[in-house]
């Protein structure tokens, strides 16, 4: 992992809100998302990666779109994560669920 990664992770209870979330991370920074998990009953997690500024930028803007559309619950930014915790986003369940994410937007 390169030290110029970071992860972000943004939680919030209801799928509506997590969407929302997602969407504007995904469209205001180059970040990728690699997980999405229930942590539990209506309490939702997601994961993005990518560069620090990146993060913080797509972070924020999760952040502000969850607040508009539900309750934050909390986030949190890890610049330069230590090898074994970005290791436990590359779980099989995660690689399952960006096969879907790469099937719903169409790419090979």
């Amino acid at each position: 992992m390169s030290s110029d990664i970071a992860i972000g992770i943004v939680e919030t209870r209801g799928v509506v809100a997590l969407s929302a979330g997602i969407e504007a991370m995904i469209k205001t920074a180059d970040v990728r998302c690699v997980g999405v998990e229930r942590v539990t009953s209506g309490y939702l997690a997601v994961a993005v990666r990518g560069t620090l500024a990146a993060v913080r930028q797509a972070v924020a803007a999760g952040e502000a779109a969850i607040r508009a559309h539900g309750d934050l619950r909390s986030s949190q930014v890890y610049p330069k994560p230590h090898p074994t915790t970005a290791a436990l986003l590359d779980n099989p369940e995660t690689a399952r669920i960006r096969e879907v994410m790469t099937g719903l937007r169409g790419e090979a």
